[in-house]
């Protein structure tokens, strides 16, 4: 299974394309293509990170990074490369969330594909 993930929880922008293979013991999962844009120098000048301008660069950087990310997966058919969708539903900055949230429901519902919410810390547990 093909799992197309998005991470907007705070100040970096995250599209990765992940394959799981089933085992024995659960999942083995294998990274096929991962883009990443910080906002960390954006936000330096605050001293932390400012939710509003987290929101707004999410919003630019998830059209450009989710092409880059599938201009270079081939698909065999018209269909798309991925089984699923995964977004990080929270813990995290509300309006950064939401940004993401509302970027894989759109994918999702216009490809017909499954939507999986993902905890933020949870995946860092498990990773």
């Amino acid at each position: 299974m093909k799992v197309l993930a998005i991470e907007t929880s705070c100040d970096e922008t995250g599209i990765a394309l992940v394959e799981g293979t089933k085992t024995p013991d659960g999942f083995i999962f294998e990274t096929k293509k991962a883009a990443l844009l910080s906002q960390a120098l954006l936000h330096s000048p605050y001293g932390g990170v400012y939710p509003n301008l987290a929101k707004r660069e999410h919003q630019k950087n998830l059209p450009v990074l989710y092409e880059q990310v599938i201009k270079e997966t081939p698909s065999k058919t018209k269909e798309s490369p991925f089984d699923a969708i995964a977004v990080t539903h929270g813990p995290g900055l509300e309006p950064a969330l939401w940004t993401g949230i509302e970027f894989a429901k759109k994918l999702a519902f216009e490809q017909g594909l499954p939507l999986l919410k993902i905890n933020h810390m949870e995946g860092h547990i498990i990773s």
